[in-house]
């Protein structure tokens, strides 16, 4: 599986992953030295570190997305950040293996409060998660469980054109701004290499203003999926196979790290 990357594109990249944004630092693991959060990640069977592997040759994480009849295995892990927010930006670099399989789709991290709803989970007022996805072709897709009432899954808009490419790194941006309680004036985006991929405007995430409502953890959550085999990974005979994916450089900040404009 050859998954190098040219050297300019290296230089470029580790010049966006280090620009700095003004606010508190809620939550950082680059895998030089795993901290909580990165013991936690490493604690799963499907995921290894990676020495040398990260876009400036420090270590990064591998996951293995394995094949089964509900997609691939769950990765997921929620972890607390330093504070209650109200407007945060998620970053982290990622790389799809040359082999990877999009499929039908399956689901990238986000933010959530100290309560976060997924998994098709009803709905509450103190409760909602923002993740993105991956989709078909290598688009993204913004996925909200917000405060609709009759939805039972996250909702969100799909990107044109595919942004994520196999094989190389990119850089990940995921901004959440929560509404005021009461008022749909919430936003999610997400930015690729700088460049805006998805927006949503006028989300109600929340329906409490407690500040358990407020975003308060990161949320690491990646897999195929989906519920049936029609998501999953296969091999050219249709048995289920394994592909990867690497993360590096987490980093959750207060404030928004993009302004949000069309």
């Amino acid at each position: 599986m050859n998954i190098t990357r040219p050297i300019l594109a290296t230089l470029a990249l580790a010049s966006f992953s280090q620009t700095a944004m003004s606010g508190e630092i809620l939550l950082e693991e680059n895998f030089a030295k795993p901290g909580s959060f990165g013991k936690k990640l490493l604690a799963d069977r499907n995921v290894s570190l990676l020495p040398g592997g990260g876009p400036d040759g420090s270590p990064a994480i591998r996951v293995a997305y394995v094949g089964y009849e509900q997609g691939s295995g769950r990765i997921v892990a929620s972890y607390p950040l330093s504070g209650r927010v109200k407007e945060a930006t998620l970053s982290y670099d990622v790389r799809f293996s040359e082999d990877f399989q999009w499929v039908r789709g399956g689901k990238l991290h986000g933010l959530g409060p100290e309560n976060p709803v997924t998994g098709g989970d009803p709905r509450m007022p103190e409760k909602w998660s923002a993740r993105v996805m991956f989709k078909p072709d290598g688009r993204s897709m913004s996925y909200l469980y917000e405060q609709s009432p009759d939805t039972k899954y996250g909702v969100g808009d799909t990107s044109k054109a595919p942004v994520f490419t196999k094989g190389r790194w990119q850089h990940v941006d995921i901004q959440v701004s929560v509404n005021t309680p009461g008022k749909a004036d919430g936003s999610f985006s997400v930015h690729i290499d700088g460049k805006r991929t998805n927006h949503q405007p006028a989300v109600e995430f929340r329906a409490s203003d407690s500040g358990k409502t407020l975003i308060s953890k990161m949320l690491f959550s990646t897999f195929h999926g989906g519920h049936t085999p029609s998501y999953a990974p296969k091999d050219p005979g249709g048995k289920y196979a394994t592909v990867h994916a690497d993360f590096d450089n987490f980093s959750v900040r207060e404030g928004l790290a993009h302004a949000d404009v069309p």
